[in-house]
């Protein structure tokens, strides 16, 4: 509904249902004129029971400015969006982090052994092959003795495992066995070999070894793989 001052013609949009069906005194929020407003002729009007009489002076109506009537029009807030995509937008930005980890993990592990030479283990139990200060790609692993006494003579048996620590096959070098003293030196060391020439990528080769009469000073055991080219 337009509703035009009689004074300044200013015109408002208001909602008919404001006027009510008795009009209403209304106050030109331009100019401050006011006058009664009836609604308009088509409007549809409601039938109602008249409220019972009651003795009491009828309440002086109250005029009503067109800024209060205009005021329900007014569209309300805009209503906040589901936070369910700024969700999926934060586990994506997870997945893209995480997996620029992994990848920089894997294409730079070399870099990454050489400042952490610990991890190596890691990219080896991953079967991951890295480049470490290890050339032979071999390293030894449950390492045991066992010392039998039988007929008076000790036999002393040093045994264990070899592993492949690369993608690619490793041949097996002689193996070296020290036995050491309670100071760390070496009092008796002999050699020995495998029956298979190389070790499978990933791979392992147990190696077992025995001799007679070990030095009583011996305390400890220590083997190493002898580099073919030393």
């Amino acid at each position: 509904m337009i509703l035009t001052c009689p004074s300044c013609a200013t015109r408002y949009s208001i909602d008919a249902i404001t006027i009510g069906p008795e009009g209403r005194a209304v106050k030109c929020a331009k100019c401050g004129h006011k006058w009664r407003e009836y609604p308009p002729t088509d409007m549809p009007k409601t039938l109602t029971e008249p409220p019972p009489a009651v003795d009491s002076a009828p309440p002086q109506e109250q005029g009503m400015s067109i800024e209060q009537m205009t005021k329900g029009q007014a569209p309300g807030p805009a209503k906040v969006a589901s936070g369910k995509p700024r969700r999926w937008i934060a586990w994506l930005l997870l997945l893209l982090v995480l997996a620029a980890l992994v990848g920089g993990a894997y294409f730079g592990r070399n870099y990454v052994v050489m400042a952490w030479p610990a991890s190596a283990q890691m990219y080896q139990y991953l079967r991951i092959d890295v480049e470490t200060q290890n050339m032979l790609g071999l390293e030894i692993h449950d390492l045991r003795t066992k010392s039998v006494l039988q007929n008076g003579v000790t036999t002393l048996t040093v045994s264990g495992i070899i592993k492949n620590i690369t993608d690619s096959p490793q041949p097996l070098p002689r193996i070296k066995i020290a036995l050491i003293d309670a100071e760390g030196q070496s009092v008796y060391s002999w050699t020995t070999t495998v029956e298979e020439p190389e070790v499978m990528p990933w791979g392992q080769v147990e190696f077992s070894s025995s001799m007679n009469q070990p030095p009583e000073e011996a305390k400890n055991v220590k083997v190493d793989l002898i580099d073919p080219e030393n």
